[in-house]
């Protein structure tokens, strides 16, 4: 399971439910930091927690696992698109909406990574 795309989908959820993340923490009995964690991709998600979850959302784990196939199969598709890049102002949207999904974590890792290449 892609734990990032996982945790975004449950952010969504729980956004489209209208709960904090306090709120939706205590509901399925883990803490906020670690719902951030999760959300953010940066913990891996029990089983427990995913049935608590689905149960909160009033889906079944199936509906999850295929919402989350859906968003993976549209991500494919669109970076297949993607690879076929014509413009330099075209790469720096791309780049910048890919940027943009990643959590501060990720963004400092990428920053770390592509500062050797910087040029002066």
């Amino acid at each position: 399971m892609n734990y990032l795309q996982a945790g975004k989908l449950i952010r969504k959820l729980r956004r489209e439910n209208n709960l904090s993340m306090i709120e939706y923490a205590k509901m399925v009995g883990i803490s906020q930091p670690s719902l951030s964690r999760i959300e953010n991709g940066n913990q891996e998600i029990t089983f427990q927690f995913l049935e608590k979850a689905c149960e909160t959302f009033n889906i079944s784990m199936s509906d999850f696992f295929r919402i989350l196939e859906e968003k993976s199969k549209l991500q494919e598709i669109h970076l297949r698109k993607e690879n076929n890049v014509n413009s330099e102002e075209e790469l720096d949207t791309i780049l910048a909406n890919m940027i943009s999904t990643l959590s501060f974590e990720q963004k400092k890792g990428l920053y770390i990574f592509l500062l050797p290449y910087m040029k002066d």
